[in-house]
């Protein structure tokens, strides 16, 4: 179970404890998982909380933007840095008519002409320009800017908040997790890679299979088995799990028996010439002087440490690992559809040995990865039988348990407002 524990947590609405039951038993009525009625209260609780959208990076000179949607707000967003220098975030929407103003992902430049009657706004939001604008003289352009959302910024990630009512701050959402990680070396990073998909499955339960190894012996036998699961720990049990608020954390494990086999001529060059992202091959490699060597990181200083995984509430989880890090955001389209992204960071490769090193260890991921996803699918599709009412997680799925109390804490909470009103 936890190490420690931070239980109370809040969303914006005051303070919430997760679930007793939940965390007690384990048991969870496998309903939230497909009814409507949970899809809907999620729906309300997206468009007041902190949401973690883009990281700083994708956006690192004034006049540089990207588009962000939020499917299931139907929202979507432009996040800019002006010449000033500081990250803001509109709603992508023109105040003529309505229309989506950038339909683009990403640019330069600091403006966005509304292709339908070519509406000007500038990395402020201001609008610049109204073509014929003598035809509209009940239009005040000192009004009539892009929407702002509020956004902040975090160790390098930008977060929104939908409720333009909302008083709480980031840092008051992340509770321990702000002060609990500080300073941590992502930029040191900057080799990245882009995955992702439509997963016909509930985004609670593409989260929770990135946050428990139980299933790793059984389901990634073909990949990454053999690198996680050891003789002394052969369930790939965390080596530190901590409840933080609406958030947690743990430290898990690698193989240290893990050895190369020459069976697997094209793993056995690629890992003897960089570190795999998934697990430290044995390569005499000690922990380096960056996440591994960081105070806030691998805490209880392990020796089979492999990575610290943070997976904050609702929908973002964060690895900080030897080779680099990674994260992962599921997006709720539907009840039974999710848009899952990952983004990988490794160190700039020196050489053509280490870029095709790199190119296999992402590969790696991808593939086990796809193992997950397609599980949901499965899942997914047997889920509204009827057959069985309940999940059991275990203690091994201590951070499946945390989040589905926290989830259940936030849904009643959501209930009796939306009762309230």
């Amino acid at each position: 179970m936890f190490a420690k524990q931070h239980l109370e947590f809040d969303l914006g609405s005051g303070r919430l404890s997760p679930d007793p039951d939940i965390m007690e038993t384990g048991k969870v009525d496998l309903g939230v998982y497909h009814t409507a009625e949970r899809f809907e209260a999620e729906k309300e609780l997206y468009g007041r909380i902190w949401l973690n959208i883009a990281e700083a990076g994708d956006i690192p000179n004034p006049g540089d933007w990207i588009v962000r949607e939020i499917g299931i707000r139907s929202v979507s967003l432009i996040i800019a840095r002006g010449q000033d220098g500081k990250i803001r975030a509109f709603h992508n929407i023109c105040s003529h008519r309505g229309m989506k103003l950038v339909w683009g992902d990403r640019g330069r430049g600091g403006k966005f002409s509304c292709p339908y009657h070519a509406w000007l706004y500038d990395a402020t939001g201001a609008l610049l320009n109204v073509p014929d604008e003598a035809c509209f003289s009940h239009v005040n352009k000192a009004e009539s800017g892009l929407t702002p959302v509020r956004c902040d910024i975090w160790e390098g990630f930008i977060f929104v908040n939908l409720d333009t009512d909302g008083t709480q701050t980031l840092a008051e959402y992340l509770g321990p997790v702000y002060n609990r990680v500080r300073d941590l070396p992502f930029g040191s990073y900057p080799y990245t890679a882009r995955i992702g998909a439509v997963i016909d499955a509930n985004w609670k339960l593409a989260i929770e299979a990135q946050c428990e190894a139980y299933h790793v012996r059984a389901l990634h036998s073909r990949t990454v088995s053999k690198m996680l699961s050891s003789q002394d720990n052969p369930y790939v049990h965390s080596l530190d799990a901590q409840v933080l608020g609406a958030h947690r954390m743990q430290s898990v494990p690698r193989n240290p028996e893990y050895g190369l086999s020459p069976e697997k001529l094209v793993q056995a060059f690629s890992f003897t010439n960089v570190a795999p992202i998934t697990a430290e091959a044995e390569r005499g490699v000690g922990l380096n002087k960056s996440f591994a060597g960081h105070p806030d990181i691998n805490t209880i200083q392990s020796n089979v440490w492999n990575n610290d995984q943070y997976v904050l509430f609702p929908n973002f989880i964060v690895h900080a690992a030897m080779g680099g890090w990674w994260l992962h955001r599921f997006w709720p389209l539907a009840p039974d559809k999710t848009q899952w992204e990952a983004v990988y960071h490794f160190e700039r490769p020196k050489s053509l040995r280490a870029v095709f090193a790199t190119q296999y260890a992402l590969a790696l991921n991808r593939d086990t990865l796809m193992e997950d996803n397609l599980a949901l699918v499965q899942q997914q599709q047997v889920l509204g039988s009827g057959a069985k009412k309940m999940a059991q997680f275990g203690d091994q799925e201590a951070l499946c348990k945390h989040l589905a109390a926290v989830f259940e804490a936030s849904f009643n909470d959501t209930t009796y407002s939306i009762a309230a009103e």
